[in-house]
């Protein structure tokens, strides 16, 4: 039996975790580190504290030192269903199954997929949803980054210094990303974007060989080696869905932004599976404040 069992081990998670633990509850974080969007998510130079800039991934194994130095059982685990049983919640993984007396829901979001023929084929064989992760596999090739937003921005930064050329399709008029992203790509030499492009297909023969899309209603095609999917976030809601949570309009988790909690007594939500603003920062507040409020429920 735990105090807290918190599902998630992005900053959110192990913000909460840390909190719970530094104050004295017995507390459980689930989940993988290293499959978070702050891990893959390549340098970080707007998070306090480093001038220079931080590695996610660096910043993850830092977070989850500082929550097992108080004392969090940390668990690479992840969460199958989440079952209310009065006074307690039991949570069921791929391997074991633990109670706890209150739970904090840090799912996080998803990679938005593109849903065309051909996405779900060369998923892996040639098409890839983190630059940080698969990158250095299209050294000196010509790859796509199809996106609008500060992601698809950052994808191109990151390939432009190891391809050859990088095209950015995106369905907008314009990119929609932070002036010093937009800067520092108008200095780019290897890049070229195309704007209004609405993608039909991503064709191949076992591996990527090439995009199908269309400007206005002018078909076009594109040869490349890889496809790079930044077409923005989806919250990973379906175990508070089992739950039966109240969400969003907008599909995210509900709650209540003074202390983070959800519809169900006991249960409290933070980070990018309640939407809002979708940064590190934004994440480690509301994981601090669920965890307050979590050990406020417990008394």
């Amino acid at each position: 039996m735990h105090d807290v069992i918190i599902v998630g081990a992005g900053p959110a998670g192990l913000t909460a975790g840390m909190y719970c633990a530094r104050g004295g509850r017995k507390t459980l974080v689930l989940g993988n580190i290293y499959g978070s969007q702050q891990s893959m998510g390549g340098v970080y130079e707007n998070y306090p504290g480093f001038p220079d800039g931080v590695m996610g991934i660096e910043l993850s194994e830092a977070m989850l030192a500082q929550a097992q130095k108080f004392g969090v059982e940390y668990q690479a685990e992840m969460v199958q269903k989440i079952v209310h049983l009065g006074d307690v919640f039991r949570v069921k993984t791929e391997n074991w199954q633990y109670e706890g007396k209150a739970i904090i829901l840090t799912m996080g979001a998803s990679h938005r997929k593109l849903e065309v023929p051909g996405e779900k084929e060369y998923a892996g064989r040639g098409i890839s949803y983190c630059v940080h992760c698969d990158g250095a596999l299209f050294k000196n090739k010509t790859v796509a980054v199809l996106g609008y937003g500060n992601g698809a921005a950052r994808g191109v930064l990151y390939l432009a210094n190891i391809c050859e050329k990088v095209h950015l399709l995106t369905p907008k008029v314009s990119l929609m990303a932070e002036a010093i992203y937009l800067e520092r790509i108008g200095k780019l030499t290897n890049f070229t974007a195309t704007y209004g492009a609405e993608v039909i297909e991503i064709v191949g023969n076992e591996v990527v060989s090439g995009i199908e899309f269309t400007v206005g209603e002018t078909p076009r095609s594109l040869k490349v080696d890889g496809v790079f999917v930044e077409m923005g976030m989806e919250p990973n809601t379906e175990l508070a869905e089992g739950l039966g949570l109240e969400m969003t309009k907008g599909g995210y988790i509900k709650v209540n932004r003074l202390n983070q909690e959800t519809s169900m007594p006991g249960v409290f939500a933070a980070g990018d599976v309640t939407g809002g603003k979708m940064q590190v920062a934004t994440a480690v507040g509301s994981g601090a404040s669920a965890a307050i409020s979590a050990m406020q429920y417990l008394g």
